[in-house]
C-alpha cells in the first residue's frame, strides 16, 4: 500500500545507511538524527491554519470517552481485567508486559507516566518473558511487577527456579484457559484442529509451581475479588507474589473485537 503512494520527498536521516523499503527515496542524510533536527528545525516555518491538531484532539478526546463508557458496560473479561490491574500499579515501578496479548491489551489504556515498561516482544514468540522479568528485577533492583498469559507463564516457568527472586516482586497472570489471541485472529474458531493446536486449551493453573518455588499464591475471578485483591498484592510480606485472574474464555475475542466498533 505504501509503495503504491509515492511521496513528494522521503528522506532518510541515518550516519551510515538508507533503507529504501518504499521505494521511494529522494535522499539520504548522512547525519544523526539529532544533527539534522539542529540544522532543519530553525529553516521550518509554522503553519497554524490546517486544523490538522484541532481535528485529531477532538476525534481523541470522543475516543476517551468512548472508552470509559465502553468499560462500564462489559462484564467481566480480559478487558476490564486489565484496565483494573494497569490502574492498581503502584508509583515508579517497572512493569514487564508478557508477549502477545498482553501487550496488545496494554497499549489500549493509559500509562502511569512514571512506569517504565518494557515488552520482550520476539518474532511472535512467547518465550523468555518470565526470565526477563526476574533478571530486570534482580538487576535494577527495583519493584517489579510482570502481567502476562497463561501459555507464556506456563511456557516460561523454570525461569522462577532460582534463589535470586526479590521478594517485591509480582506477578500477574491472566489465565483464559489458552492463547485468546487466535480467537481474535481471522479464521476458523471452536473446531478440534482450534482447540488442540492454535488456542491450546488447558485447565491448568499456577498454584501448585507457586508451592514449588515458594511464591505467595493467590486466585480470584470475579471483579470483586479481584480489586480486593489488588488492595494488599503490592505490600511487600517477605515473599513474591503472583495473581492468578480467570477470565471467562468464551467472551474475551468478543469484548475486545466490539470495543473498536464502539469507539468509532
Amino acid at each position: 500500500l505504501l509503495r503504491s503512494y509515492k511521496t513528494k520527498q522521503r528522506w532518510h536521516v541515518n550516519p551510515k545507511m538508507a533503507y529504501d523499503t518504499f521505494f521511494s527515496l529522494n535522499k539520504h542524510l548522512e547525519l544523526s538524527p539529532n544533527q539534522f533536527f539542529k540544522a532543519f528545525l530553525p529553516q521550518v516555518i509554522h503553519q497554524d491554519a490546517s486544523g490538522y491538531k484541532e481535528k485529531w484532539t477532538k476525534i481523541k478526546r470522543w475516543r476517551q470517552k468512548q472508552h470509559e463508557c465502553y468499560l462500564k458496560e462489559i462484564p467481566f473479561s480480559d478487558f476490564k481485567v486489565f484496565s483494573k490491574v494497569l490502574g492498581s500499579i503502584p508509583q515508579d515501578y517497572i512493569l514487564q508486559s508478557g508477549n502477545s496479548s498482553t501487550i496488545r491489551y496494554t497499549q489500549l489504556f493509559p500509562m502511569n507516566k512514571t512506569l517504565e515498561v518494557f515488552c520482550n516482544r520476539g518474532t511472535s514468540g512467547i518465550d523468555g518473558s518470565t526470565a526477563t522479568a526476574i533478571g530486570c528485577a534482580v538487576v535494577r533492583n527495583k519493584p517489579t511487577v510482570l502481567i502476562t498469559g497463561d501459555l507464556s507463564f506456563l511456557y516460561d516457568s523454570n525461569a522462577l527456579w532460582n534463589d535470586h527472586i526479590p521478594d517485591d516482586f509480582r506477578i500477574i497472570v491472566i489465565n483464559n484457559q489458552g492463547g485468546g489471541i487466535f480467537r481474535i485472529l481471522p479464521g476458523p474458531k471452536n473446531t478440534k484442529n482450534f482447540d488442540t493446536y492454535f488456542e491450546t486449551t488447558h485447565s491448568l493453573t499456577a498454584a501448585q509451581l507457586c508451592k514449588m518455588y515458594g511464591l505467595k499464591y493467590k486466585a480470584v475471578s470475579t471483579e470483586e475479588t479481584l480489586l480486593k485483591a489488588l488492595d494488599t498484592f503490592y505490600v511487600n510480606n517477605g515473599k513474591p507474589k503472583l495473581l492468578e485472574v480467570f477470565t471467562p474464555k468464551s467472551i474475551n475475542d468478543e469484548v475486545l473485537l466490539n470495543y473498536f466498533q464502539y469507539i468509532k
